[in-house]
């Protein structure tokens, strides 16, 4: 049998396809046309898109759908705020992850301990920074790895964030899987944990996704006092103490406090 070279499949590929009737391109081309344009009615965006009206009719009533795209009534189309919002996330999290660094070093420094910073992605939490355990016995971790919101620190962390309303949303479509015998799978139960979080500002969990691990982990706030990510560290259960959980947990706090204010919020509790 003839072995497929990938190479050579791509550059057919390549040579077979059109840009200007690819769905993603003449999306792009409208967003970035109203960008320039804003205010205008289908007739006068057509030529500028080059898409023939019927066309630009089609993608502009998907995006309207979206809310990436308002109309207003006298049939003028405009970007709404919803994609300045998209763009403004990007920035936020490429600013958080400057911010955090040092701090979520010294923090993995004076601990030895391993430390992240995560952010919620969708239904799940994301991992934006993290500094490895110095020691050999340690849980490996990567930037950009998803985990679920339920049953890990930094997750229960960002669903305390939530609105009520949010939360039960959330749970409403979220199937509560045991990864361990420690982790919980009643909603009721998820519930009052959270209300817990909200009062005391911090998560604890030992096993609950992975087992052996004992992880601590606190909110990270922005300037209107958001939940916007949540800061963790977390070490084999075998080297837990009270006097490490104690101590690791002041710093933890303290960390998490310098980030918040970095990012503009004031504690009105002071």
């Amino acid at each position: 049998m003839e072995e497929i070279n990938s190479d050579i499949l791509y550059r057919r590929d390549e040579e077979n396809f059109n840009l200007s009737t690819n769905a993603v391109f003449r999306t792009i081309t409208i967003l970035e046309s109203l960008s320039f344009h804003q205010g205008v009615i289908l007739e006068e965006l057509a030529p500028i898109t080059k898409l023939s009206r019927p066309t630009l009719y089609r993608f502009l009533s998907v995006l309207q759908r979206m809310g990436y795209v308002e109309k207003d009534k006298n049939s003028r189309y405009r970007l709404s705020p919803k994609i300045f919002l998209l763009a403004s996330r990007s920035i936020d999290d490429v600013e958080l992850s400057r911010i955090s660094r040092p701090y979520v070093e010294d923090l993995s420094y004076t601990t030895g301990e391993t430390t992240i910073v995560a952010i919620r992605d969708g239904d799940m939490e994301l991992h934006l920074q993290k500094v490895e355990s110095r020691y050999n016995a340690r849980f490996y971790e990567r930037i950009g790895k998803r985990c679920p919101l339920y049953c890990t620190s930094t997750g229960k962390v960002l669903l305390a964030g939530m609105s009520d309303e949010e939360l039960n949303v959330y749970l409403s479509r979220e199937k509560l899987i045991p990864y361990t015998i420690n982790t919980i799978t009643s909603p009721q139960q998820l519930i009052e944990q959270i209300k817990e979080i909200r009062e005391r500002g911090f998560v604890e969990t030992i096993s609950e996704y992975e087992p052996d691990v004992h992880s601590l982990a606190c909110p990270i706030y922005d300037h209107e006092g958001n939940v916007i990510a949540a800061l963790n560290i977390n070490w084999p259960e075998f080297r837990n103490s009270d006097e490490k959980r104690n101590e690791a947990l002041l710093r933890l706090k303290e960390a998490a406090l310098n980030i918040s204010q970095i990012m503009g919020y004031v504690d009105k509790a002071e």
